[in-house]
C-alpha cells in the first residue's frame, strides 16, 4: 500500500511540475512578433514538490506503522485473555479434584472412628457386666458367712445360756445388748461407707455413660446427615432415570 502512495504522490508532483512549466513558456514560432520566453527551472518549486512528496509518504508509513501495532497489540491482550481462562479453568479443576479427596477422607476418617467407638462401648458394656457379676457373687457369698457364723455364735450362746441360766443369762443379756449396740454401729458404719462408695461409682458411670452417649449421639448425627444426602441423591437420580425412560417410551 506504501509503494501505490509514493506512486501518486510522484505523479502528482510530475504533472503539477509539467503545469507549471506549460504556463512559464510563452511566444508562437509561427508569429515572428511573440517574444520567446527561455524556461527556467524553479528550485524553490521542485523542493517544495518533493517535500510535499516526502510528507505524504511519511504520513502513510507513519498511519501503517500505527495500524500495525494496533493489530499487535490486540493479538498480544488476546493471547493473554486466553492463557488467564485456560489458568483459571486449570485452578479450579484442582480445587475441585481436592476438594472432593478431602471430603473422601473426612467421610473415611468418621466411619472409622464410629466403628471404633461402637467397639469400645461394646468392650466397655462387657467388662462392666462382668465386674457387676462377680461384686454380686461376692456380696452373696459374704452375706452367707455372716449368716452361718451369727447362726453359730447364736447357737453358742444359748447353750451357753442353758447352762447359766441364771447368771448366764443376765451375762448373755447383757453381752446381747453390747454386742447388738456395736454391730449396729458397724452395721451402720458399713452401710453407709458402702453407700458412699455405691455413690461414687453410680456418679462416676453415669458420667461416663453420658460422654458415651454423647459421642455416639455426635457420630450418629453426621452418618444420618451424610445417609440423608445418600438418599436424597439416589431420589434425584431415579426421577432423572424414570423420566428418561418415559420419554424414551413416549417417543417409541
Amino acid at each position: 500500500m506504501s509503494e501505490d502512495v509514493k506512486q501518486v504522490g510522484s505523479q502528482f508532483a510530475k504533472d503539477y511540475l509539467t503545469s507549471v512549466q506549460n504556463q512559464a513558456t510563452g511566444g508562437d514560432d509561427d508569429d515572428p512578433s511573440t517574444p520567446n520566453i527561455t524556461k527556467l527551472n524553479d528550485p524553490s518549486l521542485q523542493s517544495q514538490i518533493a517535500l510535499m512528496d516526502i510528507q505524504n509518504t511519511q504520513q502513510q508509513l507513519n498511519l501503517e506503522t500505527a495500524a500495525e501495532l494496533d493489530r499487535i497489540q490486540r493479538e498480544f491482550y488476546t493471547t493473554q485473555d486466553i492463557r488467564k481462562g485456560q489458568s483459571e479453568g486449570t485452578q479450579s479443576r484442582l480445587g475441585q479434584m481436592v476438594g472432593g479427596e478431602q471430603q473422601r477422607l473426612s467421610a473415611r476418617v468418621a466411619g472409622q472412628e464410629q466403628r471404633a467407638g461402637f467397639a469400645e462401648q461394646g468392650a466397655q458394656g462387657r467388662a462392666s457386666a462382668r465386674v457387676a457379676g462377680q461384686e454380686q457373687r461376692a456380696g452373696m457369698a459374704e452375706t452367707g458367712a455372716q449368716q452361718r457364723a451369727s447362726a453359730r455364735v447364736a447357737g453358742q450362746e444359748q447353750r451357753a445360756g442353758f447352762a447359766e441360766q441364771g447368771t448366764q443369762q443376765r451375762a448373755s443379756a447383757r453381752v446381747t445388748g453390747q454386742e447388738q449396740r456395736a454391730g449396729m454401729a458397724e452395721t451402720g458404719t458399713q452401710q453407709r461407707a458402702s453407700a458412699r462408695v455405691a455413690g461414687q461409682e453410680q456418679r462416676a458411670g453415669i458420667a461416663e455413660t453420658g460422654s458415651q452417649t454423647r459421642a455416639t449421639k455426635r457420630v450418629e448425627g453426621q452418618e444420618v446427615r451424610e445417609t440423608d444426602l445418600q438418599r436424597e441423591m439416589f431420589r434425584r437420580y431415579k426421577e432423572a432415570r424414570d423420566y428418561g425412560q418415559a420419554q424414551t417410551a413416549y417417543k417409541a
